[in-house]
């Protein structure tokens, strides 16, 4: 009984995780491709799971950089260092560049109204 609702559980898991995936690719294209009607289909549609999943990824040059950095200085050096060097300033500024994209979209969709 429990075993049968386990993987009931990891099947529909697996389902949600996989249509996630697909309209989360989707909306990276369609950022991509036609930025303005994308955001505004979101905004729309209010499916507020994409809206996160869209904003997270966004914020992932930095979080992919620090888990690195950790992971690097742990191995290497067997305690975290704080020091920062090019690497990180390459990554804040494709961060930068990323919000201020998606930013000026978000911009122009709210200012129609």
């Amino acid at each position: 009984m429990i075993k049968k609702r386990v993987k009931n559980l990891f099947r529909l898991t697996a389902l949600i995780s996989v249509r996630q995936g697909y309209f989360l690719g989707r909306n990276w294209y369609e950022l991509m491709r036609e930025p303005y009607l994308t955001i505004k289909a979101l905004r729309e549609s209010r499916d507020k799971s994409q809206i996160f999943l869209i904003s997270l990824t966004a914020l992932a040059p930095l979080f992919l950089y620090v888990i690195l950095r950790i992971i690097y200085d742990l191995i290497r050096y067997r305690s975290l260092l704080i020091v920062t060097g090019g690497v990180f300033k390459l990554a804040v500024f494709i961060q930068g560049l990323i919000l201020v994209y998606l930013g000026y979209w978000v911009i122009k969709v709210f200012q129609e109204e």
